[in-house]
């Protein structure tokens, strides 16, 4: 099934349905059975849904993972409600922000068109920064980077052989885009208030190919960062 032919109005009412099933602690399985019901359009994926829970699996996981159906503001409403306690929420104020995209015919944008506004904008500095520092702690032989920080600002350090040295000093306005920037780039959804791993696949024109793998390890008071990432070349050579 694809996205484009689930009308947003259909889409709403089953964010709706769903979320209220589950605020009135209605359990999952049984909640997927009734949308699976009561909206055919979507009867399938609800099934496939109601499958993988029943299999042990993260419904708000699921939900994220069917791209080629879900939305992106319905998958992302779905992994942060879930990560928070608040699937059922999550899931009546995206059904919301639909209807309301559905009443007033709001048009999408087409892949084609973003990535020709992405060609066209010049690059966020957490993007260039985030690439930059990078680069550079390969070019000093560092095979680890540390950001550390929070509300006030941060600091970005590297290890070279066994021994860590600060980098960089980065500003409050940065600091959070940045940490976001990187995340964003491992495949980490930046708003999930838990431990997460990703890699990042970088090419660089004197270095070669690396993989970086990233661990987020968000404060328990959920403002502060603290990101790591090891560098490995693919070209052992340079290891």
């Amino acid at each position: 099934m694809e996205q484009r032919r689930v009308d947003r109005a259909v889409m709403a009412l089953w964010c709706r349905e769903l979320g209220e099933l589950l605020l009135l602690d209605v359990p999952a399985l049984g909640a997927l059975e009734v949308v699976a019901q009561e909206i055919e359009p979507l009867a399938a994926v609800s099934v496939a849904l109601q499958a993988s829970v029943q299999a042990g699996d993260s419904l708000g996981q699921r939900i994220a993972e069917f791209s080629d159906v879900f939305p992106p503001i319905l998958r992302a409403a779905a992994l942060a409600g879930e990560a928070n306690g608040r699937l059922a929420e999550a899931l009546l104020a995206v059904g919301e922000c639909l209807h309301q995209s559905a009443s007033l015919n709001v048009p999408r944008t087409s892949r084609e068109r973003l990535a020709e506004l992405a060609e066209q904008s010049a690059p966020a500095p957490a993007v260039t920064v985030s690439r930059r520092l990078i680069n550079r702690a390969i070019e000093m032989g560092a095979r680890r980077i540390r950001l550390t920080g929070g509300s006030e600002g941060g600091i970005v350090d590297v290890e070279i052989g066994g021994c860590w040295q600060e980098l960089q000093e980065i500003d409050r306005a940065l600091f959070g885009p940045l940490c976001r920037r990187v995340k964003l780039m491992a495949d980490i959804p930046y708003w999930i208030a838990e431990p997460s791993v990703g890699t990042i696949q970088l090419s660089t024109a004197e270095q070669g190919e690396w993989t970086v793998a990233v661990q987020a390890i968000p404060d328990e008071d959920g403002i502060g960062q603290h990101v790591e990432m090891t560098l490995m070349p693919l070209d052992r050579r340079l290891a």
